[in-house]
């Protein structure tokens, strides 16, 4: 399994090895990082999986993995998952992560993010100081149909992308 974290790390619980324990003070790393890798190795062992990633606002809990692994990671009937639901006491919701950030990517990403609702598209909006952020257009039908409030969501898009995400309706 590919983790951000080294595989001895991966194995134990409790401490981090020193190159772990720098990557976790300069915030490259998080503690839900750490914290699901440790578990998704629990769950999967040496499989060929990527695990990214994990992001977390309000009651969700987003893993972000390679391409190909979200149907491994979930597991036969969402076994898996619902085993980290029990574990992490929180929804959990796998998605592949970005190659680059393109507009495809950030839409496709929003796209399995926030089905059921369909992605109608995703613009660039540069603001004065040429610093920019990304507007997801969503159908209006469609807003009860997002699976989390806006606000979540836009907060995990938020910190996937790097860049702020705004949902709008039209």
């Amino acid at each position: 399994m590919k983790a951000p974290i080294c595989a001895v790390c991966l194995k134990s619980d409790g401490i981090l090895c020193p190159a772990d324990e720098k990557k976790l003070q300069e915030g490259l790393i998080s503690e839900l990082d750490v914290k699901i890798a440790r578990l998704l190795y629990k769950l999967l062992g040496d499989v060929d999986v990527e695990f990214k990633k994990a992001v977390e606002a309000g009651d969700l809990i987003v893993i972000i993995v390679g391409k190909g692994d979200v149907s491994i990671v979930v597991g036969k009937g969402g076994k898996n998952v619902k085993t980290l639901t029990r574990e992490l006491g929180k929804r959990i919701k796998v998605v592949e992560g970005m190659n680059e950030e393109t507009i495809d990517e950030i839409k496709k990403l929003a796209t399995d993010l926030f089905y059921p609702a369909s992605v109608f598209g995703v613009n660039i909006v540069y603001r004065p100081g040429g610093e920019k952020y990304y507007k997801v257009l969503i159908a209006g039908k469609d807003r009860r149909s997002l699976p989390e409030k806006v606000e979540v969501l836009e907060s995990v898009l938020s910190q996937i992308v790097g860049h702020d995400v705004k949902i709008s309706f039209i």
